[in-house]
């Protein structure tokens, strides 16, 4: 890391958020410069480094964009892997969410759909990564797991497997390169753009999805309704049809993965995908009208 920024590393600022179970760091070197580190092992969950080399193959690919942080240098050992990329200035979106900085991130985003679209790099597409992800509600019945599952999940089961069987086409009917797991903690509202970091999760999709599956955790944290969300976000080229698919099968991700261990390292997870299941499920039943 230190070759690679040309001076030694005089301080280290540990940084906290988001769910990795490994450090992250904000390194200030000799010559004044400044990046940001993270860093995991197996030892700590088994699946992070995997997750790290990829997102170290899609950031040295992806364009030069406002939007997205550079990547200046990694370290793979094996089992540690580390990436540094260059200092981003700016900060935590404000929970609850702010009208004025949640519109700043929405168009953000828009432009960064459309420097995206089509896909500027060869990556895999998102129904090849999300596959069995986003068959919840299928993997519900297959598993039995329905301890804690709500009752109107419970009464609409089959119907839910259904819906979700339509959203492979509908994240297929788009060629933008996606984020993958736009959040809160994901950003940093910089004085004149948005950063979107950690790009593990990127593939070629519907833009919509970007929005989909980020929407319930808006919710979440004081911001408006997912419906409200998506007419600021404007014209992601969604029909009513594929929407509903695609909300199926985030709610089912949120559903299904509410119900099972926490991943090593990873304590927290579960109660967050739990109350995005929520969300989820509450826009859901207003799509479908379902009681």
């Amino acid at each position: 890391m230190e070759s690679a920024a040309g001076a030694p590393v005089v301080a280290v600022g540990d940084l906290h958020g988001g769910f990795s179970p490994g450090c992250c760091a904000l390194l200030s070197f000799a010559s004044g410069r400044r990046a940001f580190v993270k860093a995991v092992g197996t030892e700590l969950n088994p699946d992070s480094p995997a997750m790290h080399r990829r997102e170290a193959v899609v950031a040295t690919a992806l364009p030069r964009l406002a939007q997205v942080p550079r990547l200046l240098d990694a370290y793979d050992d094996g089992d540690w892997v580390a990436l540094m990329f260059g200092e981003v200035t700016g900060v935590l979106p404000r929970r609850p969410w702010d009208r004025r900085e949640l519109g700043r991130v929405l168009s953000d985003l828009a432009t960064l759909h459309r420097a995206l679209t089509p896909a500027p790099i060869a990556v895999e597409r998102m129904t090849e990564r999300q596959s069995a992800p986003l068959r919840g509600w299928r993997a519900l019945v297959e598993s039995t797991r329905l301890e804690g599952v709500d009752d109107w999940s419970r009464r609409h089961l089959d119907r839910l497997v259904t819906l979700e069987a339509g959203c492979p086409a509908a994240l297929d009917a788009g060629e933008t390169l996606l984020h993958g797991d736009v959040r809160s903690d994901n950003l940093l509202i910089g004085p004149t753009s948005t950063a979107f970091v950690d790009w593990p999760h990127a593939a070629i999709g519907a833009m919509a999805f970007d929005l989909v599956s980020w929407a319930p955790s808006v919710a979440l944290e004081g911001g408006p309704d997912p419906e409200t969300l998506l007419d600021r976000y404007g014209d992601c080229g969604c029909d009513p049809e594929a929407l509903l698919a695609m909300v199926a099968g985030v709610a089912g991700y949120f559903t299904y993965h509410a119900t099972l261990p926490a991943p090593r390292g990873l304590p927290t997870v579960r109660a967050f995908q739990a109350a995005q299941g929520e969300e989820a499920r509450a826009w859901l039943q207003r799509l479908t009208g379902w009681r």
